[in-house]
């Protein structure tokens, strides 16, 4: 098949496959491939929020430091193939083709999900270009999650946990817990941040069944914490690290990401001091507080959670960003009206868009949610509205809510 033909086979299965009870289907798919994945070695990354930043952090120090590295993250922002990389370089549309063709050969009629078949062609393009490392970031959760079929991991790292995907994974914090908790392998650590001590003994009682090692930074160890204008600033072991990245939310993931890295180190993966100061002072994931234009002042987020919101919400206090005008789009699975709830409390006005999505919630409805100016208009309007009304106060604008809805709104700036 040709490229269009693999992007077509990949589309016409659905996001779910059916429901999914334990990781035979995955496995067996695996299988009939020749078991790519088993050549190898990994570092797999669950969490609710922060899973892609730790990801091109961690990545991005090992690129820095000479190693072959793959990225596998979820959703892809740009193109489908930005989801597929090595070394920073998106998979190219001739091997989506190639590696699909076989994909679809071992499928045949089962029905999978678009995430098992784009994990199957990701492990047969790692294992072709010999990568010497892959940082793999689940999709949904962690005991059934496709990307749960690796055995044996260098090392796990499980980032901030809070409510999202409960209809899936659970209605409480701790039930979510459980859900990532299934990515500790048995002998191998864990990284889990600091952030997720409500849930800490979860992670404790699994680490103690699996004998594995479990590493949690504290924020003892950071000094000269600060947030600012250029991103976040810190120290750890003498050495000043400088963030892009903008937040504290960008902090405590930095601090995963560097005890992390020396748990990689001690297994053979070593990346020195200023392959990881660079690649912190570098590394700004799309769509993560990201600062797009300053005439006017314009940042993209993805946040569709309320913890999402709430560490938005900080990040633009840090960066003095106040009473902005924000285009506001959430999908129906998520908590609409505590993010609505947020906003109203920090905006100056709320413009409220719809259309991005076909489960994007209606704009009307997410309007009546806002506590303060408020206005709905659908996607290809809000920008023009936008910066009308942020005009006659020179506010800044934020386009947050879901990471689908900013994408199309990067394309419009």
């Amino acid at each position: 098949m040709n490229y269009t033909e693999a992007r077509e086979y990949i589309n016409s299965y659905t996001k779910s496959g059916g429901k999914v009870k334990n990781l035979s289907r995955a496995e067996g798919l695996m299988k009939k491939l020749g078991d790519p994945q088993k050549n190898l070695k990994f570092v797999h990354i669950a969490g609710t929020n922060g899973k892609g930043s730790v990801l091109e952090l961690m990545s991005q120090s090992l690129i820095n430091a000479g190693y072959r590295t793959g990225q596998f993250t979820s959703p892809f922002m740009r193109v489908y193939e930005d989801r597929i990389r090595i070394n920073g370089e998106n998979i190219s549309e001739d091997k989506v083709a190639e590696y699909c063709t076989a994909v679809a050969e071992a499928a045949g009629d089962e029905q999978y999900s678009q995430f098992e078949i784009t994990m199957a062609v990701a492990m047969l393009h790692f294992a072709a270009e010999k990568c010497d490392i892959v940082f793999l970031e689940a999709g949904i959760g962690g005991v059934f999650d496709c990307t749960n079929i690796i055995e044996e991991p260098v090392l796990s790292v499980i980032t901030s946990i809070s409510l999202d995907h409960t209809d899936i994974l659970g209605k409480t914090v701790q039930e979510i817990a459980m859900q990532k908790a299934g990515i500790i392998k048995r002998d191998r650590p864990v990284v889990v941040s600091w952030d997720n001590r409500s849930v800490l003994q979860i992670f404790q009682k699994e680490c103690i069944f699996k004998n594995s090692l479990l590493i949690i930074p504290t924020e003892d160890e950071f000094e000269n914490i600060e947030t600012d204008e250029d991103g976040g600033h810190f120290e750890y072991n003498g050495v000043r690290y400088n963030l892009k990245m903008h937040g504290r939310h960008q902090i405590i993931n930095a601090a995963a990401a560097l005890k992390a890295l020396e748990v990689l180190e001690a297994e053979g993966f070593e990346a020195g001091e200023k392959d990881i100061q660079k690649a912190f002072s570098e590394v700004q994931v799309l769509s993560r507080v990201e600062v797009i234009s300053k005439n006017p002042d314009i940042i993209i987020d993805g946040g569709h959670n309320p913890a999402g919101i709430s560490a938005l919400l900080s990040a633009l206090t840090s960066m003095n960003i106040v009473r902005p005008v924000f285009i506001f789009g959430m999908v129906s699975s998520k908590d609409a009206e505590t993010a609505a709830m947020l906003l109203s409390s920090y905006a100056k006005a709320v413009v409220c868009v719809d259309g991005f999505a076909p489960n994007a919630t209606d704009r009307t409805k997410l309007a009546s949610m806002i506590k303060c100016d408020k206005y709905a208009a659908a996607a290809e309007d809000a920008l023009t509205l936008a910066k009308m009304v942020a005009k006659s106060e020179n506010s800044p604008i934020v386009i947050c809510g879901s990471l689908y809805m900013t994408e199309i709104f990067r394309k419009m700036l």
